[in-house]
Formats: C-alpha cells, structure tokens, sequence
C-alpha cells in the first residue's frame, strides 16, 4: 500500500474515533438539560475521556512501540466504540463520566500510533504536512461530530446521537484491523529497538525537551476549554439555538483542521522542517481571538463567525507541529514512548481547563474572566516556546 493510502486510513480512523469519544462537546446543550447539570459538571464531560487518556497515555506510546500501529489503533478505536455504546444507555452523570473515562483509554492510542504510522511511512521533510493532515482527523471528527450529532439529537434523542458516534467507531477499528500494514522492514526494526521506560530519563533532564511538554499541558487547557465550552457560550450569549450554537463549534473545527493543514505544509517548505515557530504564531493568534470573545455581547453578532473561525485556528492549530516535533526528538526507537509522555502533559491540560471555566462562569456570572485567562495562556507559550535551545538535529538544524 502507499504511504498516502496509508495516510488517508490513519487520518478518518482517528476522525471516527475523536467523533464518538469527543462527541459530548456538541451534545452538551442536551446532556446540560437532559442531566440537569451546571456549567461546571458540563465542564467535568471533556476531561472524563482526558482522565482516560493520561490514566492510560504512557503505556499506549509504549505498547504502540511494542505491538505496532495496527493492532493499537484498530484495538484503541474499538474500546471507544464499545464504551460509547455504553455511555448511551447511562441515566446519571457518574455513570455517563465512568463510560468517558473507559473510553478515554482506547482515546490514548489514538496520538501515539497515528504518529507512528507518520514517522515509518514519510520521510523528515514531508512528516510536517502528513502529521498535520492525520491531525485533521481531530477536528474533522468534531466537525462533523457538530454539524451531525445536534440534528439527531434534537430529532431521536441524545442516545441515539451518541449510538451512531460509537457504531462509527466500531467500523473505523474493523477496517483498520483489516487494512493497515506497516512498511516492510518497519516491524522487524521496531522489534530489535523496543524502548525501556526508564530511558526516558535522558529526555526528561533536558530543560527544552521539558518546555515542549509543559507548553503542550499550556495550549491544551485553551484547546479544551474552547471544546467543551464554545457552544455554549454562543447559545448563552448570543441566545443561539443548540443548533446553531453547534455550528459555532463546527466553524471553530474548521479553522482547526485548515490551519493544521497549513502549519504542516508551512513548516517543512519555509521553516526547513522546524515546528516550533508555527507552534508560536498559533498560539499569539489564539491569545488574540480569546481577548476578543472576552468582550462577551458586546461583540457585534455578525462578527461572531469569523472571529471563531480564528479561535478555532489558535485552539486547534497547533496539535499536528506539536506531536511532529516531539516524535522527531524521539526518533524512531522512542517516537512511540515520547508521544505517550506528550499525550500524558496535554491531556492533563483538559483536566482541569474546562472544569476551571465553567466554575468561574458559575461564580462570576461571565465569561469574561475565563477568556482572558485562556488569552493569558497563550500569549505566555508564545513568549517561552522559543527560548530552548535546538531540540531536533538536522539540516538545517531545529
């Protein structure tokens, strides 16, 4: 199979799987009246997948180095369409957040063997614009996730919604399974390189690798509170319908998935394969676009599209330069087990991102605060990203 075939399959897997896990950030107008939850335990939602994710992070990079991309991806998607399912049949919340946080264990692989397929099947000048196309499986999953699973929700129920994201998942884990081969000489080289844990020592004593990590913690506080929250802040606000407010989402996915694409392309023709620059201007884009949603009603109503669109750039943007650059501080051997230790920082940042949001909201009776709190974000990656020094040998050098 070629490397693009490869690349198509890896980006719609991880689409379907982001889809049905992600999928309670569209639905959460729904789940808010279904459940009779506040804002803050709307908040608590996103971070039940993430909790997953981090609980499960390091040993998904570690088990993708061991087992190989098929069998993590295929095994990863089938968990969250099965969890999913579950989820759907719940009547509390506890028992809806148990179900997100199984789930978020087969989320975990998701990063970490798409990345890997990356990194066996392109070469260093073309892993930018690949990683960012795989990357786009995040937001194209949750656009689609918001522009589909509100009609349904609104025609058959949230259930049903959350049905049809897990049966998709299930399809997407079958196909993998059935599909993906690694390259020849990928698996055989794999298996006289398996990594120890404890070699992760040597990275974790470099102050810049440290930086990378903690700015990845940083962007995906911004990132999932921009998720879990976006929506509704436009129906609250702007007296949007769930619909409509869905569609907000849906165009801040939109910005995501095109600047990830860009960023990629970006970085390997103009930047010579470095990612942290992309990585900074994303984030003083982000930084902008949170300033101005602080400003709440007082922003022109039709000015509220565009202006996501660029939230949408500045919160989702970055993933792809992000991970491209920590798998190649791995390299091959340890591509697997840093992107796991990568996924761990910034699925940490979802723990407590949304959550936090919500509460201020609930306290204040704003949005305000929690805008420029996220503004504030990025404009500090932004001013910390760059000082390391380089990070990745090359020609020229990172």
């Amino acid at each position: 199979m070629s490397r693009w075939t490869v690349l198509v399959l890896i980006t719609v897997a991880h689409a379907l799987g982001a889809l049905a896990v992600l999928s309670v950030a569209p639905l959460s107008p729904f789940l808010r009246d279904a459940l009779a939850l506040s804002r803050a335990q709307v908040g608590l939602l996103l971070p039940a997948v993430y909790l997953g994710g981090v609980l499960m992070s390091l040993p998904a990079g570690w088990l993708t180095d061991r087992l190989g991309v098929r069998l993590t991806l295929g095994g990863g998607q089938a968990v969250i369409g099965a969890l999913v399912l579950t989820a759907a049949l719940t009547g509390s919340l506890a028992a809806l957040l148990a179900c997100l946080v199984l789930a978020g264990f087969g989320f975990s692989v998701l990063n970490p063997s798409t990345g890997r397929a990356v990194l066996e099947w392109f070469p260093p000048r073309g892993r930018g614009l690949a990683m960012g196309i795989k990357q786009t499986g995040l937001t194209l999953g949750g656009l689609a996730g918001a522009l589909a699973l509100p009609p349904l929700a609104l025609a058959a129920g949230w259930r049903a919604a959350l049905v049809a994201g897990g049966a998709l998942a299930l399809v997407s884990s079958a196909v993998t399974l059935l599909v993906y081969r690694s390259p020849a000489g990928a698996t055989s080289a794999a298996a006289a390189a398996w990594p120890r844990l404890g070699e992760l020592r040597v990275f974790l004593r470099r102050p810049g690798v440290l930086i990378v990590f903690v700015s990845g913690l940083a962007l995906s506080i911004a990132q999932s509170s921009v998720l879990a929250h976006l929506a509704i802040y436009a129906h609250d606000t702007f007296a949007l319908s769930p619909i409509a407010a869905g569609q907000m989402l849906a165009l801040a996915q939109a910005g995501g998935t095109g600047s990830r694409l860009a960023w990629g392309a970006i970085s390997d023709r103009f930047f010579g394969g470095r990612r942290r620059p992309g990585v900074v201007v994303n984030a003083i884009i982000g930084g902008g676009a949170y300033t101005l949603l602080a400003l709440g009603d007082r922003l022109p109503v039709e000015g509220l599209v565009p202006l996501v669109v660029v939230a949408g750039v500045g919160a989702f943007g970055w993933v792809g330069l992000y991970f491209a650059l920590v798998a190649e501080i791995g390299g091959a051997r340890y591509a697997g087990l840093l992107t796991g230790v990568a996924v761990a920082f910034a699925w940490s940042g979802v723990l407590v991102g949304p959550p936090i949001f919500g509460l201020v909201v609930d306290r204040t009776g704003s949005y305000m605060w929690p805008w420029l709190g996220l503004a504030a974000v990025g404009f500090v990656v932004a001013a910390t990203l760059p000082r390391p020094a380089p990070l990745v040998q090359r020609e020229p050098r990172q």
